[in-house]
């Protein structure tokens, strides 16, 4: 089975929902996991730990339906 990010225990919403003009909004999802602070993509830069926009409804959940590659989770699934 496919690992999900929306499901996952480390995905957090943070900051305000966006919103303009009377229009509902959409929330940010990021990855709080302890890897992510020290992880680096593949430029050696480190890693922006967001994950998706929510739905453009009132409760907003994540609209992504599996997981980012950089994922900690999955990458402990697959070496362990």
């Amino acid at each position: 089975m496919a690992r999900s990010c929306k499901y996952c225990q480390y995905c957090e919403q943070q900051g305000r929902q966006q919103a303009q003009q009377n229009q509902l909004g959409r929330k940010r999802y990021y990855c709080v996991h302890p890897l992510t602070l020290d992880m680096k993509d593949d430029r050696g830069l480190p890693l922006n730990n967001f994950i998706g926009f929510g739905t453009m409804t009132y409760t907003s959940p994540l609209a992504l339906k599996t997981a980012k590659r950089w994922c900690p989770m999955k990458r402990n699934v697959i070496e362990g």
